[in-house]
């Protein structure tokens, strides 16, 4: 494989294919494709990432928006799954961030009776403390940290600078034998003010206005922290997952589709009964012009099997009973 294309610019254009001779194509703002992205290759960009051919058992990721005016075949294609990433790891934080105040409050008690300053109270103390404050919930502090330390690690390329030093630094506080990295309980109280920034900065909330755009995939897996709407004969045995809409112009056959909110397709299932999975979450609809048999439709945690070829299906939860006509 040649070598990845690095650049800079606010937006980058390839005049031709994503192939072995191009290499990989990784950009921070937008990336133009004239042509097809082929076998094992990659396209990546913090923005927008337009291709004007085909998608073939190759990986695209975009930070906001994905275009693709070819089919998708046996690929992975992402649009805005940082924000999702980021989120998640800032739920994770803010429920560490319920034992470090705790920690905090009674070093805040020691400084007090002491009449010390923070920077007097060591690491090697703040080690001891931990056990003592948490006491039976230390186990699960542990696990906690350690789940939430080793999510961040696996997926450090995909973090936003920011995160780096407070993942560091929690790995290292009550760990730390040469107490380096946060020494003292004035550090400890700057750890905490920085981890409280992070969880402000990423937690959920956001417009969620990423789109992905398709006429049609086989085999493939699309995710988008928005809408992703499908334009033409539709999907094939795919995993589909949006975290606001799903439309589809054509027929869906096989695969799992979800959408937070609301789904929308022309047709599901086939002729010989092929299971198509069709999930919302327990606030959402579903919308299906022809669902045949073998069509599955979840909402929420309520699942409804079709086992008739049934026109105009319109499925939601209406006072805590699945509803469908």
């Amino acid at each position: 494989m040649g070598k990845p294309v690095m650049v800079q610019a606010d937006e980058f254009l390839h005049d031709g294919n994503v192939d072995m001779r191009s290499g990989d194509i990784k950009h921070d703002g937008d990336v133009r494709i004239a042509q097809d992205v082929e076998n094992s290759m990659f396209v990546g960009a913090t923005g927008k990432v337009f291709i004007c051919g085909a998608v073939r058992k190759a990986t695209i990721e975009a930070g906001t928006s994905a275009i693709i005016e070819g089919n998708v075949l046996s690929s992975t294609v992402t649009v805005g799954m940082q924000e999702v990433l980021e989120e998640a790891l800032a739920e994770q934080l803010n429920g560490l961030l319920s034992y470090l105040e705790r920690i905090k409050d009674t070093i805040l008690q020691i400084i007090q009776s002491r009449g010390v300053k923070p920077e007097e109270v060591d690491a090697s103390e703040l080690k001891e403390l931990v056990l003592v404050i948490l006491k039976e919930k230390y186990l699960e502090f542990e696990h906690d940290k350690n789940e939430f330390i080793q999510k961040a690690k696996n997926h450090s390329t995909e973090l936003s600078p920011g995160w780096e030093p407070v993942i560091e630094k929690l790995y290292n506080v009550f760990t730390d034998t040469s107490m380096t990295v946060v020494r003292n309980a004035e550090e400890f109280s700057k750890l905490l003010k920085e981890a409280h920034a992070l969880v402000e900065q990423y937690s959920a909330g956001g417009s969620c206005c990423s789109l992905l755009k398709i006429p049609y995939a086989i085999n493939s897996a699309l995710s988008c922290n928005g809408t992703i709407e499908v334009t033409d004969s539709g999907l094939y045995n795919c995993s589909v997952s949006a975290k606001k809409h799903v439309s589809v112009e054509g027929c869906c056959r096989g695969g799992v589709i979800t959408a937070g909110e609301k789904v929308s397709i022309k047709e599901t299932g086939s002729t010989k009964g092929v299971k198509t999975v069709v999930k919302t979450e327990s606030g959402g609809t579903i919308t299906i012009g022809l669902a045949r048999c073998g069509t599955e439709i979840w909402i929420g945690d309520t699942v409804h099997h079709i086992d008739t070829d049934t026109l105009g299906v319109y499925a939601r939860i209406v006072d805590g009973q699945f509803v469908m006509n």
